[in-house]
C-alpha cells in the first residue's frame, strides 16, 4: 500500500489557517455564554492564554525573546492597546449580537487603509475615500433601525464600540508593520498578552468571578487556550508558509462563521439590515484585500 502524499507548506498553511479561524470565530460565542464583564473575560483570558502560548511557541521552535528594554516597553503599549481593542469588541457583541460587533469590526481593513498615510507620508487615493464611504454607508445600513431611538439603541452601541475596536485593532497592526518588523511576532503576541493580564488586573470583577460554577471556568480555559493561544499561533504560523494576500482573503470568512455559529447555537437571527450591512463592509474588505495583493 502506498505511503499517504506529504502535504505541501501550502497544503499545511491552509489547513492550519481554516483551524486557526476556525477557532477565532468562537470568540463570540464565548462573549455571549461567560457571565462576566468584557474586560474581566479579556484580562482572565489573556491569563491563561499566557501559559498556551508559551506552550505552543516552544513546540513550534517560535522565539519570545525581545533586543532591548526601549522595545519591550513599546511592545507593552501595544499590548494596552490590543487588550482595550479586546475588551471593546466583546463589549459590542454583548450589548447588541455578535451579527454587528463581528461585521462592525470587519471595517478595520478600511480604517487600515485610510490610516496607513499617516505612517508612510502618503496621499490618498480616490478609490481609497470612495470605498471609505462605502464601508460607512454600510454601518449606516447596519445601525438604521436604531437610528430614530437616539444613542440608546442595542445595534448602534454595539456597531459604535465594534467600529472602535476596529481602530484600536488597525493602530495595534499599523505601529507592529512600522514600528517592530524585526521583531518576531511570536515575541510580540507573547509580550502584548502579558501586558493585558496586567493592565486589567484592577478591573476585574472579583465578586462575579467568585461566583463563576466549573462549566464557566471551563469556558474561560477553552477561550484562553484555544480561541487565544491556539487561534493566535495557528495564524501566525501560517502567514509562515502562506502569502499574505491568502491570509487576508481567507480570513474574511470569519465573520461568516462567527455569524452562523451565532446563530446555530445561541439562537441569534441577524435582521436583513444587519446582513444587507455588514454585507456591504465585508464586500469592501474582500475587494481591498485582492487589490492589496497585486
Amino acid at each position: 500500500m502506498a505511503a499517504p502524499p506529504i502535504p505541501s507548506d501550502s497544503g499545511r498553511g491552509i489547513l492550519l489557517l481554516y483551524v486557526g479561524l476556525t477557532l477565532l470565530s468562537l470568540n463570540g460565542l464565548f462573549a455571549k455564554l461567560i457571565p462576566l464583564d468584557a474586560f474581566s473575560i479579556t484580562q482572565l483570558r489573556s491569563l491563561v492564554a499566557i501559559g498556551g502560548f508559551y506552550l505552543f511557541c516552544r513546540f513550534f521552535g517560535m522565539p519570545l525573546g525581545v533586543q532591548s528594554v526601549k522595545q519591550l516597553l513599546g511592545i507593552y503599549g501595544l499590548g494596552v492597546v490590543m487588550g482595550v481593542h479586546w475588551g471593546t469588541f466583546f463589549h459590542a457583541m454583548q450589548i447588541s449580537t455578535v451579527a454587528v460587533g463581528i461585521l462592525a469590526l470587519f471595517s478595520y481593513p478600511m480604517i487600515t487603509i485610510l490610516l496607513e498615510p499617516i505612517f508612510t507620508r502618503s496621499r490618498l487615493s480616490t478609490r481609497d475615500v470612495f470605498s471609505g464611504l462605502l464601508v460607512l454607508v454600510g454601518l449606516l445600513i447596519m445601525v438604521w433601525e436604531d437610528l430614530g431611538g437616539g444613542l440608546s439603541g442595542n445595534i448602534l452601541q454595539g456597531a459604535f464600540w465594534g467600529v472602535f475596536s476596529a481602530l484600536l485593532f488597525s493602530l495595534r497592526n499599523l505601529c507592529q508593520k512600522y514600528y517592530f518588523a524585526a521583531t518576531p511576532s511570536s515575541a510580540l503576541m507573547f509580550h502584548q498578552l502579558v501586558a493585558i493580564a496586567l493592565l486589567f488586573i484592577p478591573v476585574v470583577d472579583l465578586s462575579t468571578t467568585r461566583l463563576l460554577g466549573p462549566y464557566d471556568w471551563l469556558l474561560l480555559v477553552l477561550l484562553g487556550f484555544l480561541g487565544t493561544a491556539a487561534a493566535h499561533t495557528l495564524y501566525t504560523v501560517s502567514l509562515k508558509l502562506l502569502a499574505a494576500k491568502t491570509v487576508s482573503l481567507i480570513g474574511c470568512m470569519q465573520p461568516v462563521v462567527s455569524i452562523l455559529l451565532a446563530w446555530i447555537i445561541l439562537r441569534e437571527v441577524p435582521s436583513v439590515a444587519v446582513l444587507i450591512g455588514g454585507s456591504i463592509v465585508l464586500i469592501v474588505a474582500i475587494a481591498e484585500s485582492l487589490v492589496r495583493s497585486r
